[in-house]
């Protein structure tokens, strides 16, 4: 009885070891659909803090605030660190934390500031400054500093453009900020 057990077994293996292939197989198919679909809705953006900003956008907000931190006396904007003037340069650095800096000096400046927002605008466009910083994942508070102080550059260029900032330059600046959905301050 014994020889036909294993006549029978013999018979029987080659289907279900295809059975236990295909099983395996269907069970490793449902784990590999499971973990894409996993993988997908985990990427996908849950929030504007979660979404992706277009590349190089992070180091031209970095460059931005570290112009508006020289305006500052060095202080840290929006997370980011203050400027600091090189070491060895010891007028740079009381001009800036002095804050006795020319007209000249706030143009330069406010026309590099322009720049990096120009280049912010075309490689987000249709997003506003806030948005923008949401994803870069700023917090409220930073978010609101870092607007603050592009709204005091603002002023600041606009006072200074009877004494040596180029009127154009501060126009640039206002059409940037519009374009961003930053409100400018009336006074």
């Amino acid at each position: 009885m014994n020889h036909s057990l294993d006549r029978e077994t013999s018979r029987l293996n080659p289907a279900l070891v295809w059975l236990v292939v295909v099983g395996i197989a269907l069970v490793g198919l449902m784990a590999m659909s499971n973990t894409l679909l996993v993988d997908l809705t985990s990427s996908a953006p849950a929030s504007v803090a979660q979404a992706s900003l277009a590349p190089g956008t992070e180091g031209l907000l970095r460059q931005t605030a570290g112009h508006l931190s020289k305006l500052l006396g060095g202080a840290s904007i929006g997370g980011f660190p203050g400027f600091e003037p090189p070491g060895d340069d010891d007028k740079y650095r009381r001009k800036i934390e002095e804050r006795s800096y020319t007209a000249e000096e706030v143009n330069y400046w406010v026309k590099e500031i322009n720049n990096f927002l120009g280049q912010i605008v075309k490689k987000n466009p249709g997003l506003s400054l806030e948005e923008i910083l949401q994803r870069q994942g700023l917090s409220q508070v930073e978010t609101r500093e870092l607007v603050e102080a592009l709204q005091g550059t603002h002023n600041t260029a606009k006072v200074l453009s009877e004494y040596g900032v180029n009127p154009e330059t501060v126009k640039i600046l206002e059409s940037l900020l519009k374009t961003l959905r930053v409100p400018l301050w009336s006074y």
